[in-house]
């Protein structure tokens, strides 16, 4: 049995995950696809909840990752499990609030779903529409809530995070992408992540070679290697590689969103995976100040710490 200090301290990472994902997006989401000379042109150097951009965003307000990741971890914390249903409607709700930003994928999905298409086939539709790959990072941004749901069950864990993914991305790369983010969520709480990331990467070495040879590649990667794209791995790669070289949450997410290309879903990913590492605690006050829906994300945060940290559970 953990000891109560070791409890209060996983619950603050659990906490920290969620706050820091929402973080990192409003951090983030004001230079959109911006390059990394427009952000400097523009901004100099991001280190403060500005606001703006192309959403024309208040500061410390957020987008579809923090928006997403809520409806997957409230169904989670009220059901006490995945339903893929329940998601998915939830999903479909939040689509029709005309949210500032809805991913292609992720629109194609819904519409088909709204349309009569049954839950478990609208991935599939989509998919087909686009007509082509769809390993995008969508579904990788809103995932942390399954690994923390799921801390304890490490199958649970991986299936799961690979269902809710295909959810809205049929492609299979995004789902083994999702299961191995939630175990490196899972080993940042616990506080060896760096260690376990060759684990993790023989883990999946037989479900996909991609995501495992990306794993083992970013423990010698060098920055000019990175990129902040909207492909699946090109996120998490750089979120991964941010936080283990970084020395504080503050280093990682600055020093991923201003990379720009996609830097509200590599400031999402790189703000969990950070605030895993370093908890609520570790993450700036004047950031936490005017982040939006603050007091939301940690009381999900709380109910889900409830649930994965239950005896017996």
């Amino acid at each position: 049995m953990p000891g109560h200090d070791e409890t209060l301290i996983t619950r603050d990472r659990f906490r920290g995950a969620l706050l820091g994902l929402a973080v990192g997006e409003a951090l983030g989401a004001p230079a959109e696809f911006l390059t990394t000379a427009q952000i400097v042109e523009k901004y100099g150097f991001i280190s403060e909840m500005t606001g703006g951009g192309i959403y024309g965003l208040a500061p410390g307000e957020t987008v579809d990752a923090t928006e997403m990741t809520l409806c997957l971890a409230e169904s989670l914390a009220d059901i006490g499990s995945f339903d893929p249903e329940d998601v998915i409607e939830r999903y479909r709700l939040w689509f029709e609030s005309q949210p500032h930003h809805v991913s292609l994928t992720v629109r194609a999905t819904l519409l088909s779903y709204r349309a009569g298409t049954h839950w478990d086939l609208a991935s599939r539709r989509a998919f087909e529409i686009l007509g082509r790959p769809t390993a995008g990072n969508g579904s990788l941004i809103r995932c942390a809530p399954i690994g923390l749901r799921n801390y304890a069950d490490a199958e649970m864990r991986q299936e799961l995070s690979h269902r809710e993914s295909t959810l809205t991305h049929f492609d299979r790369l995004a789902g083994w992408s999702c299961a191995a983010f939630n175990d490196l969520l899972t080993a940042a709480i616990h506080g060896d992540l760096r260690e376990q990331v060759p684990v993790i990467a023989a883990a999946l070495d037989e479900e996909d070679k991609r995501v495992s040879t990306m794993l083992t590649d970013t423990l010698v990667a060098e920055p000019e290697e990175l990129r902040s794209s909207s492909f699946v791995l090109d996120t998490m790669q750089t979120a991964l590689w941010t936080v283990l070289h970084a020395t504080t949450f503050e280093h990682a997410v600055c020093a991923a969103v201003n990379r720009g290309g996609d830097t509200s879903a590599i400031g999402a990913v790189t703000g969990a995976l950070a605030g895993a590492v370093y908890g609520e605690a570790g993450i700036a006050p004047r950031w936490l100040a005017p982040l939006q829906g603050r007091e939301r994300i940690a009381a999900v945060a709380e109910r889900l710490a409830d649930l994965a940290l239950a005896p017996g559970d």
